[in-house]
């Protein structure tokens, strides 16, 4: 058995997905790319108005002053044709993208009663298996939360399910396959209009009377072309799908009409994409474990951005929150025209602690904190210190903070510490005067300390950083003695003299 997903008017319900309320309202389609658009699809409001195909965009408000007329968008299509293979993809691992907004099904396998045990309401037959309705029910429901409306049409061959589909209100189980097959309009089987001239010239009306004639009787007089019509005509007549893996991206896009300029609306649009995104990944029982942001601007420019989940969630207010802080202090030289949302899924984590560890109950929580401190203290002055790879005495970055290091890594080594004097440094350190001799130093005077040096040991020569002038540096170090016995360590650094620490 195979069952078939159809989205009448596909190119219309792509455009009208970001703003669902105009389904309520007259909108026709256009094809932008034409020298000369004519409509080709419209809305049930547009139609009652007196608006039909073929009309160009003057006709149609001559017709209906209200008439909203939109052009087609690829991008738009794209998106929806991801939604609905990723969403087939979630009841049955064989799919195959039939052509633009048509995805059939194998059902094989998949534990479902069909078709006699589908007209009951129960959740399971006699033998545990979930009724068709009830499965196609749920699809349904995803797309409708997705602002989509299908068609499904279940039959024994693709071809039967997609004649299904498209006669389905809105769903169809067809159980006799000849019975249905003989009932259908001839135009279902989408003939050329010069076969379809042709038929309607010999009185032919539906599929069964066309059958009928003969495959060799309608090859003889009508060509080849006719055979492929016999064959879509067919009631047991079969193919093999050619199967396909939806790509595992997950992006929602719009190309503004007015240009953004303050940040509520922007605001808007990306808690929509949000929501949309968050459903479509939660129909695979995934998570989101990062976001791109990808604003395109009047002025040519290009602002993207990364947001890396703490916590993988789909949780719409989570993720909207770290897009709020973030573009709370961001400015841009010119308005917005365009908006990309992308997101990248992955499978949901847990982690077995042992007795005496502990995680963060919020991660995400933790990290919005953060943002917020570094929106108002400045970029690099909040996070944990991070050794910088350098000699330099105290080089060090803000980093955001890790918490998921391995613990191997925070193990204290437990070798014996060869014994060695302790340097207990002075922060800041303290400056000191001392006196040179033959280029050593031999006494010093300072806040802390002021006594001839007894014995010296240096000097340690360090230095770095030589290929960028703004951030040279050189120091000498010394370890002294004084003359009651006390250790320090001195250095000298830009024509000055400085007491870093005293040993223990």
């Amino acid at each position: 058995m195979f069952s078939v997903i159809y989205i009448p008017d596909f190119s219309l319900q792509s455009v009208l997905r970001d703003e669902p309320d105009l389904f309520l309202r007259p909108v026709a389609l256009i094809n932008g790319v034409e020298k000369n658009a004519t409509i080709f699809q419209l809305t049930r409001p547009a139609r009652e108005a007196g608006v039909c195909e073929g009309l160009t965009p003057t006709q149609a408000m001559a017709r209906c002053g209200t008439v909203l007329i939109k052009s087609r968008s690829a991008p738009h299509e794209k998106t929806t044709t991801q939604i609905l293979l990723q969403t087939a993809y979630a009841f049955s691992p064989r799919i195959e993208a039939t052509a633009d907004g048509i995805c059939t099904m194998d059902l094989q396998g998949l534990g479902i009663a069909l078709p006699a045990s589908c007209r009951q309401k129960d959740l399971a037959d006699s033998a545990g298996r979930m009724p068709a309705a009830h499965w196609a029910e749920k699809i349904f429901a995803v797309l409708k939360s997705l602002n989509l409306h299908a068609q499904i049409g279940i039959a024994e061959t693709p071809n039967l399910a997609l004649h299904a589909a498209r006669c389905a209100n809105p769903l169809l189980l067809v159980e006799n396959s000849t019975d249905f097959i003989s009932a259908l309009p001839v135009e279902s089987l989408e003939p050329t209009p010069q076969i379809f001239d042709i038929l309607r010239r010999w009185g032919i009306r539906t599929a069964g009377e066309f059958t009928a004639l003969g495959k060799d009787k309608i090859a003889e007089r009508l060509g080849t072309e006719a055979l492929e019509l016999f064959d879509r005509a067919s009631a047991v007549e079969t193919r093999p799908l050619n199967l396909v893996t939806p790509a595992e991206h997950f992006s929602e896009a719009m190309e503004l009409e007015s240009e953004i300029e303050s940040l509520q609306p922007l605001l808007f649009i990306l808690r929509r994409f949000l929501e949309q995104l968050s459903r479509r990944i939660d129909a695979l029982h995934l998570v989101v474990s990062d976001l791109r942001l990808h604003l395109k601007l009047s002025s040519g420019d290009i602002y993207e951005s990364l947001f890396k989940v703490p916590s993988p969630t789909a949780n719409v207010d989570i993720l909207f929150s770290m897009l709020q802080t973030h573009l709370e202090s961001v400015r841009t030289d010119s308005t917005i025209i365009a908006i990309e949302l992308s997101a990248r899924p992955a499978r949901g984590e847990n982690f077995q602690f042992g007795l005496f560890e502990a995680s963060l109950r919020d991660p995400n929580q933790f990290a919005e904190t953060l943002a917020r401190l570094n929106a108002l203290c400045g970029d690099g002055k909040v996070g944990s210190a991070v050794m910088e790879n350098t000699f330099r005495p105290d080089a060090f970055r803000m980093g955001s903070p890790q918490f998921d290091a391995a613990s191997a890594n925070q193990q204290q080594s437990t070798d014996k510490l060869s014994a060695a004097l302790c340097l207990r440094r002075f922060r800041p350190p303290i400056h000191a005067d001392v006196e040179v001799k033959s280029g050593h130093p031999s006494f010093i005077a300072s806040l802390k300390v002021s006594s001839p040096i007894k014995s010296i040991s240096g000097p340690f020569r360090t230095s770095g950083d030589w290929w960028e002038q703004a951030r040279l540096w050189q120091r000498d170090e010394w370890d002294i003695e004084t003359a009651d016995g006390t250790m320090y360590r001195i250095y000298h650094a830009n024509d000055d003299w400085f007491i870093e620490g005293i040993y223990d």
